[in-house]
């Protein structure tokens, strides 16, 4: 009778544990990972854009990684805010159009878009007061859960809804017919209802 101190299944203290594939540790130089000794290196020949050996010309293309942060989310939305280029051709923002919420850039100031005129909008202040600004002056509010969104990019453009939930990149929003969507944050502007 094995006692269950001699044990080398699970939980054992047994420094030497048989390895159920049939070598060791010395005989597949290290595990899962490991490098059999020798590794790649580019040689003289690759420096100059020339391949020497198959492995080289072999080689998968690199992949870019993204991740997906705050800092990403930062970064499309100053993207989106960017001030126009100016002229006659000046661009404007997907999200500068009536009823979108936005702030002034000089004063922090709270409005919505009422009218629009070329690259110029009159918007209403949050105390009533009227004011007509370029859209190199504005910048989109933020939606905040339970706002009511227009979604102004991907595939739903144009819907608009309640913003139900926000998951990192994604959110929730329940448009008029009580469907949900999960859209690109980044593709929503806040905007004031019909009534």
């Amino acid at each position: 009778v094995k006692q269950a101190d001699d044990d080398d299944g699970w939980g054992s203290n047994s420094n030497e544990q048989s390895n159920p594939f049939g070598s060791t540790e010395a005989d597949t130089g290290g595990g899962w990972g490991a490098s059999s000794g020798s590794t790649w290196a580019p040689s003289a020949n690759a420096e100059n854009g020339q391949a020497s050996s198959s492995v080289a010309s072999a080689a998968p293309p690199a992949v870019k990684e993204e991740s997906t942060t705050s800092a990403t989310n930062q970064v499309k939305r100053e993207t989106m805010e960017a001030d126009t280029m100016g002229g006659d051709g000046e661009e404007t923002p997907v999200w500068f159009m009536e009823r979108v919420c936005v702030k002034l850039k000089s004063d922090e100031a709270v409005g919505v878009i009422k009218e629009i005129s070329g690259a110029t909008a009159t918007i209403e202040l949050e105390g009533g007061e009227s004011k007509t600004v370029r859209v190199s002056e504005l910048a989109m509010v933020e939606p905040k859960e339970h706002d009511i969104v227009l979604v102004t990019g991907g595939a739903d453009v144009g819907v608009e809804g309640e913003l139900v939930c926000i998951d990192g990149t994604d959110a929730i929003l329940k448009d008029a017919k009580e469907d949900f969507k999960i859209v690109d944050f980044v593709h929503l502007a806040k905007i004031t209802s019909d009534t």
